[in-house]
C-alpha cells in the first residue's frame, strides 16, 4: 500500500512539474550579440563577392541568381526592376555596353531583422566602353535588405544604389 501511495504522489508531482511555466532563457549577452552581427558581415561580404564576380565577367545569369525571384532592384535612374527576369535583362543591358575589369562591393553596416538583414555599403567598378574601347568607372553608396531563400541561401530582396559625384 505504500508503495502505490509513492508512485501516486511521484505521478501527481510529475504532472505539476509539467504544467509548471518553464524557465526563461537566460538573456543573450552583447558580446554575443555583437559576434552574430560579425559574422552576419563576413557572411553577406561573401555574397557580395560573389556578385561582383558575376558582375565582373559579364555573367548577368548569375548576378541574377543573387535576387530573389520576386526581389527588386532601383537603378540610379530611379527605374524599377521588378522580379528576377528584369534584373538579369537591366544587367544584360549594362554589360552589353562596358567591359567590367574591376569591379568592389563594401559591406559598412549589417543590421540583422528578424528573418532580413539590411546591408550599407559602397561599390567601385572600372572597365572600358565596347564601343570605342573608352575608360569608364564609377563609385557610390548601396542599401540592400536581404532575405534567407527556401534553399537557405541569402539572397537579395531589394537593393538601390546611386553613384557618388566623381572628384
Amino acid at each position: 500500500m505504500k508503495t502505490r501511495m509513492h508512485v501516486s504522489l511521484l505521478l501527481c508531482a510529475i504532472a505539476v512539474a509539467g504544467c509548471a511555466k518553464p524557465a526563461e532563457a537566460p538573456a543573450v549577452p552583447a558580446a554575443s550579440a555583437a559576434m552574430d552581427a560579425a559574422a552576419m558581415k563576413d557572411t553577406i561580404q561573401a555574397r557580395e563577392k560573389q556578385w561582383s564576380a558575376a558582375f565582373q565577367a559579364g555573367d548577368a545569369a548569375a548576378v541574377g541568381m543573387m535576387y530573389l525571384e520576386d526581389g527588386a532592384s532601383v537603378q540610379p535612374a530611379g527605374e524599377w526592376q521588378r522580379g528576377r527576369a528584369a534584373i538579369v535583362e537591366g544587367i544584360k543591358k549594362q554589360l552589353d555596353t562596358i567591359t567590367v575589369s574591376t569591379r568592389e562591393d563594401i559591406p559598412e553596416e549589417v543590421i540583422p531583422l528578424g528573418d532580413q538583414l539590411v546591408e550599407i555599403g559602397h561599390f567601385s567598378y572600372a572597365g572600358t566602353t565596347k564601343v570605342g574601347n573608352k575608360p569608364v568607372s564609377g563609385a557610390g553608396r548601396y542599401m540592400v535588405i536581404w532575405r534567407k531563400d527556401t534553399d537557405g541561401q541569402w539572397r537579395i530582396q531589394r537593393d538601390i544604389g546611386n553613384e557618388a559625384p566623381k572628384k
